[in-house]
């Protein structure tokens, strides 16, 4: 597919599909999402600035499915965001709606696979889990928490069980090295689900996890996300916020105190 015939096909979707299908055409999205994909076929940096309400989720979606369905090559789109709420959404409704209205009108010819990268520990380590079942078996525990440990036995995402107390999560999520001497790792959920990953199409993260990603690669160590082809950093906004949570350092009054009374101690 050329980049004309990518824009034809988005004036399409914006001006017929999603209008037949209950959404409004905006004209600030269709522009909006023509300079995404210009700038993707281009290889460039775009800065978009969406104000609140003009579709802007949509906007980058359907540029990015287009621009990944004309590629000789494809390989996964990275859309990093701040809210968890925005992740689910994204995950659970634009794109279900929108693969669903694209395959139907044959402009694409498989569902859009997609998935949520995260840190390990925010999963359930089978091991671990299974540890932690046995110690509670015999003792009073809070119904609604064992409850919530059982249910791990058939979900791996921590953050699906609200109901778990922050000690069961400590005790049983993956640790931050998981040992080569694992008995589980062949039928390990977890590194199931990183297997899995690799086929998404559409790789969502939250910012600090695209940094943890970045310094990976700049220390030479194994990256977290898969080669991807193109990067979308919605909510920029807060990726100050989140770059300094990963590379600055706080001092405190309380670490001022200390340096203080270790000062008045070797006086």
């Amino acid at each position: 597919m050329l980049p004309s015939q990518a824009h034809n096909r988005l004036e399409e979707i914006f001006r017929v599909l999603l209008p037949k299908n209950g959404l409004a055409v905006r004209e600030e999205q269709l522009s909006l999402s023509h300079s995404m994909l210009d700038a993707l076929f281009q290889n460039r940096i775009a800065l978009c600035d969406a104000g609140v309400g003009i579709g802007k989720t949509y906007a980058y979606l359907a540029a990015c499915i287009l621009w990944q369905n004309a590629s000789v090559n494809p390989h996964p789109i990275v859309i990093s965001t701040s809210s968890v709420a925005l992740q689910q959404a994204i995950i659970r409704e634009y794109l279900p709606f929108l693969s669903r209205v694209l395959l139907e009108n044959k402009i694409i010819r498989k569902p859009i696979r997609a998935t949520i990268r995260k840190g390990k520990e925010r999963f359930v380590c089978d091991q671990r889990l299974g540890i932690r079942l046995h110690a509670i078996r015999n003792k009073s525990k809070n119904a609604e928490q064992r409850k919530a440990l059982l249910s791990l036995k058939t979900t791996v995402d921590l953050d699906t069980v609200p109901e778990l107390s922050g000690f069961d999560w400590r005790q049983i999520c993956v640790p931050k090295y998981c040992p080569r001497s694992c008995p589980r790792q062949d039928i390990c959920r977890y590194h199931y689900y990183l297997k899995k990953s690799e086929d998404a199409d559409i790789i969502i993260c939250n910012h600090n996890y695209l940094l943890a990603d970045a310094i990976h690669r700049t220390r030479g160590l194994p990256p977290l996300l898969f080669d991807f082809g193109a990067l979308v950093v919605d909510e920029a906004h807060k990726l100050t916020e989140a770059a300094i949570q990963m590379y600055g350092k706080e001092f405190s009054l309380e670490d001022a105190q200390d340096v203080c009374a270790l000062f008045i101690e070797e006086t």
